[in-house]
């Protein structure tokens, strides 16, 4: 007991100084961006029978969760009773923030629970609040799906371990239940059971699994149940899932996991990670000589045994953390979330249990490879939120100019350019969403807006750069970014995709060149119908070209 109120009075001291140094960071001056307003949205404006199976107005058909929408929905109606005005954004800010809080301290007491160490139990606190990939997950709301969804997943592994100790019916029903909500939550929840039973083996061994053989039971049969739901009631299949985003099922597996690996070990973007290592970043080359020098120092004081026994568990938890992602051949660093908990959890339970494994680790070494990390971590934690805040900053001139625009309602209004994403972070690429916030000032869609050729930056400068065109003949327009680390993209279309350009009703898209990267630079856009007003991006502005 006393070891459980002093694990509480630091980890509210560590959540006071975190909540501070965000502060300044700006991070309470981050407001709503991209999926935010349509997955608002599509809370408000949805029964709970749409929330359940997946049929709310914008909402991706295979994203059955209601738990997170009814969150939006409250969180929409609490925003309003309290008073804010429409366009303060503090409430959603603080909510998730303190659902990362939450986290953190659940991990912390799963550590505490399995090692009885204090000084591990915070550095899990510390090291999940301060990984740059899970910051992105409190400055984007929509992440929100991942934090609610961890929280239950972790503190179903809490109550488990509490249940195989003392066999509590109430820790039985509680361990069902949380299950119940991580799986109504989101999709990559259905990873639970197996992740409590890789865990229970690695630590206990069978007998550790045979104590709490009923509740497995029950586990996984309500993961069938759940299933069944899915796939035969709602009629969702993998391949239709996987073909949303543009692979078949298992297609991109390889790339999901380097992806995982990377997102595990590197925390940056991937576009901003690539351009830094075509440029010899010296910061990034610092961190990754700590990184691989810390590899190279565990592999060389563990026994050949050891390391296969230990790298193949760990790649087991991987594997199994990224497996949904895999299926459908899609993984940003958000989603890292979770599986970077998960491997903590169990790398610091190995570290505290190191004499079971032979290991001879020098405590003064890992400590100091741990001081380095969390130093890069730090700073690119702070980078993530100045990152967020520029683009909300940015999006906000870009949709005060957009509202500026003389839309005919009659027409289709299409934007060609719009700057979406710089980075990680996204700026308002769901135009739609965002304008009809800002026009409404609720939210509220009445008018769609085309904005599927976008443009991304990976610097602050190239954020809404001026493209450059010209008319190459009858509704024919030949367009070009203007600054090298400028490119455009369609969201959900992945290198292979976008080759094959685009076209609807409105627009035909052809890319015709590339940078160093394999983003598209230059294309050659026609122009369908005469019922179109179309407007290319101008320095977060607007130009009508037709």
């Amino acid at each position: 007991m006393k070891e459980n109120k002093k694990f509480i009075l630091y980890t509210l001291a560590i959540f006071a100084l975190y909540t501070m140094a965000i502060f300044f960071l700006g991070y309470f001056k981050i407001g709503l961006l991209s999926d935010d307003y349509m997955n608002f949205f599509d809370a408000v404006h949805s029964t709970f029978f749409e929330k359940i199976t997946g049929h709310q107005p914008y909402a991706n058909v295979f994203h059955i969760r209601p738990l997170y929408y009814l969150s939006l929905e409250k969180s929409v109606s609490i925003h309003d009773w309290l008073g804010f005005a429409p366009d303060n954004f503090v409430f959603y800010r603080v909510q998730s923030l303190v659902l990362l809080l939450i986290i953190s301290f659940i991990a912390g007491k799963i550590v505490l629970h399995l090692t009885q160490k204090m000084s591990l139990s915070l550095i899990g606190v510390v090291t999940i609040l301060i990984f740059p990939n899970n910051i992105n997950n409190i400055c984007w709301v929509t992440a929100r799906v991942d934090l609610i969804c961890t929280m239950f997943y972790l503190l179903t592994i809490y109550i488990f371990l509490l249940y195989s100790q003392s066999k509590n019916i109430v820790l039985f029903i509680f361990t069902f239940l949380g299950c119940a909500f991580a799986l109504l939550t989101k999709e990559i929840a259905i990873t639970l059971p197996f992740t409590i039973l890789l865990l229970g083996y690695f630590i206990e061994g069978k007998e550790g699994l045979l104590k709490a053989k009923n509740l497995f039971i029950t586990l996984f049969g309500l993961m069938i149940l759940y299933l069944i739901y899915r796939f035969i009631f709602l009629g969702n299949n993998i391949s239709a899932i996987a073909t949303l985003y543009q692979n078949n099922a298992l297609s991109n597996a390889p790339g999901v996991f380097a992806r995982g690996f990377i997102s595990l070990t590197i925390p940056l973007d991937y576009l901003a990670l690539n351009y830094f290592l075509r440029s010899d970043n010296k910061i990034i080359f610092l961190y990754l000589l700590s990184l691989y020098g810390a590899g190279v120092y565990l592999i060389w004081i563990m026994e050949r045994i050891t390391t296969f026994r230990l790298a193949g568990q760990l790649l087991a938890l991987f594997v199994l953390m990224l497996l949904p992602s895999a299926i459908v051949g899609y993984i940003r660093p958000q989603i890292i979330l979770l599986p970077f908990i998960i491997l903590m959890i169990y790398v610091l339970w190995i570290y505290n249990h190191q004499r079971n494994y032979n290991l001879r680790l020098n405590r003064k070494i890992i400590f100091a490879f741990y001081a380095v990390t969390i130093i890069f971590w730090g700073y690119w934690s702070s980078v993530v939120i100045i990152d967020w805040l520029t683009s909300y900053e940015k999006a906000m001139v870009n949709v005060d100019n957009v509202l500026k625009l003389n839309m005919e309602r009659n027409k289709q209004t299409v934007l060609i350019g719009n700057p979406g994403r710089f980075k990680q972070t996204f700026l308002f690429d769901k135009m739609t969403g965002a304008y009809g916030f800002w026009r409404e000032k609720k939210f509220e869609i009445n008018d769609t807006i085309n904005d599927a050729i976008q443009c991304g930056a990976v610097d602050e400068g190239s954020i809404g750069a001026k493209l450059d065109y010209k008319s190459t003949g009858v509704n024919e327009f030949e367009i070009r970014t203007t600054v090298p680390k400028q490119f455009f993209y369609i969201e959900g279309y992945n290198n292979e995709k976008i080759r094959t350009g685009f076209q609807n009703n409105d627009i035909l898209v052809e890319f015709l060149e590339f940078n160093n990267i394999n983003k598209p630079i230059r294309m050659r856009l026609k122009i369908l119908s005469e019922n179109v007003d179309c407007y290319l991006a101008d320095n977060l502005n607007f130009i009508k070209i037709h």
